[in-house]
């Protein structure tokens, strides 16, 4: 399988079988937004701390899935963060975050990532959900380095934070895996190796809190 972005693999677990984010789980949506976030932070495209954004670089290429999401912010000045979290959060059309879901589907459907699917009782129209096989690799990847011998890498740890947050775990993992699964991360965060990402994670949860209780407020 062709290497993903954490923003990628997220997407690929937190889809239904339909294509679609699910409407009735806020954090799907606000773990998705955090992990597009997060992944121009790691690439220094932006600069974040707990109130502003600012862009610092160009968007590379091979992150164009991401432009809808780059586009958002300011490239003058530093801009709230809730401003950005408004556009994704609050409005009723939810026009941004359509476009951003599909900015990173059509990536994945360029990787063969995605299949064909049909939407609808009456009006039955093609939508494209992920593939058995990917959604099988990403859980594998996270299986094999966070509940085997695997070597851990940020990436994996910050996308199963992120699916915790989520609460999507539940639909890869036994009941027995989970709680194996957050021994394992707390493990990390509490090693010598695991402090930077300690504190990128607790950073994304701030992040991810803050956008839930803005999108909360406007429902």
């Amino acid at each position: 399988m062709k290497d993903l972005s954490i923003t990628q693999e997220y997407l690929i677990c937190a889809l239904n079988d339909k294509g679609r984010l699910s409407s009735y789980n806020l954090n799907l949506a606000a773990c998705f937004v955090g992990a597009g976030l997060m992944e121009l932070q790691l690439e220094g495209c932006i600069s974040m701390d707990q109130k502003m954004i600012k862009i610092t670089k160009e968007l590379p290429e091979e992150m164009a899935y991401l432009k809808p999401l780059y586009e958002e912010i300011n490239a003058e000045k530093a801009i709230k963060i809730e401003k950005v979290i408004d556009n994704y959060m609050i409005t009723f059309t939810d026009k941004a975050l359509k476009a951003l879901v599909q900015s990173v589907k059509d990536s994945l459907k360029e990787s063969g990532m995605m299949t064909q699917v049909q939407v609808g009782l009456i009006n039955k129209k093609e939508e494209y959900a992920p593939s058995k096989e990917a959604r099988t690799a990403v859980v594998e990847k996270i299986r094999a380095e966070l509940l085997e011998d695997g070597e851990i890498t940020e990436d994996v740890v910050i996308l199963t934070a992120l699916l915790d947050k989520a609460n999507c775990l539940k639909e890869y993992f036994s009941k027995f895996e989970q709680k194996e699964l957050k021994n394992r991360m707390q493990e990390i965060r509490e090693s010598s190796w695991g402090q930077e990402v300690k504190e990128m994670t607790e950073h994304m949860e701030m992040l991810i809190a803050c956008i839930i209780a803005t999108g909360a407020a406007a429902h």
